[in-house]
């Protein structure tokens, strides 16, 4: 069975600022075996990444901000879920004790172990065992949050508070069902939980006074890497950041447009202006 290392992470030097970056869904690898028994191809597949998302970023050469990356691809293994939002329509077999089956998220299918691509399109020809869903949580979901975990605790233990900015991107289609004005970035705090307001505030006047139109928390408000890590009030903050890939990229055919060198340009002034705040 073929491998790769499941998550990169970038280390900073002692004196870094106390940001923590959470790449969770920028990954391209797809086993092999698991395109072979989905009902579609690898760049369909693919579609349900943030494709590009850690080139806006800038995660290779990143200095002074600790930053995580997983390198599986969202359609195998979701590691913005809780472990157990496991689907009991894909998996065969009786579920641990706990199991969290009837969550929103599962119950449109796209739980920790995803059964559906975008309009409910079924990703597995055939149920997979349990334990094929144990195999993927600890090949990729445990790796990620053993980074994820140490990077903030050593941010926290350097600093005293840390804030964690956790990358993704959205599908412009999916906006286009929401109403009022086309969002280009949406901010999540999990309406106010993971953050006080003026970091919410900041990063939105950032992204606004290069010409962006921000939405706040819909549609949407933050995922499980939020629920899971932010608290303020013990000294991690949390701030989810979605940009619409019809900004930067060829939704269709996963490249990069002519567009992404102004979104990348902003990403790095918003980055810059973070690192400042600290």
């Amino acid at each position: 069975m073929e491998s790769i290392v499941a998550v990169d992470v970038r280390r900073p030097s002692a004196s870094h600022t106390g940001l923590v970056f959470g790449l969770p869904h920028s990954g391209q690898h797809l086993p092999a075996e698991f395109v072979a028994a989905a009902r579609y191809d690898a760049t369909h597949l693919r579609m349900t990444e943030d494709a590009f998302v850690d080139g806006l970023v800038g995660f290779e050469t990143l200095e002074g901000v600790w930053a995580v990356r997983a390198n599986y691809g969202r359609a195998y293994v979701d590691v913005n879920r809780h472990p157990l939002e496991l689907d009991p329509r894909l998996i065969r077999g009786p579920l641990p004790k706990g199991a969290l089956s009837q969550s929103l998220r599962v119950r449109s299918g796209y739980g920790v172990i995803p059964r559906c691509l975008s309009g409910g399109r079924e990703i597995h020809a055939q149920p997979i065992d349990y334990a094929e869903a144990v195999r993927r949580l600890d090949r990729v979901h445990k790796p990620y949050h053993r980074a994820l975990t140490e990077a903030l605790a050593q941010a926290k233990s350097a600093h005293g508070r840390v804030t964690l900015i956790d990358w993704h991107s959205m599908p412009s289609g999916t906006l286009k069902q929401t109403p009022g004005a086309l969002a280009d970035i949406v901010l999540g705090d999990l309406h106010g939980e993971a953050c006080r307001g003026d970091l919410t505030a900041f990063v939105r006047q950032a992204f606004e006074s290069r010409g962006f139109r921000v939405a706040h928390n819909h549609p949407f408000a933050g995922g499980y890497t939020l629920e899971r890590y932010a608290e303020p009030f013990r000294g991690v903050e949390g701030l989810q950041i979605e940009i619409n890939r019809g900004l930067y990229m060829d939704e269709v055919a996963l490249t990069l447009s002519p567009k992404a060198d102004r979104m990348r340009v902003a990403v790095a002034a918003v980055i810059e202006g973070l690192k400042a705040r600290r």
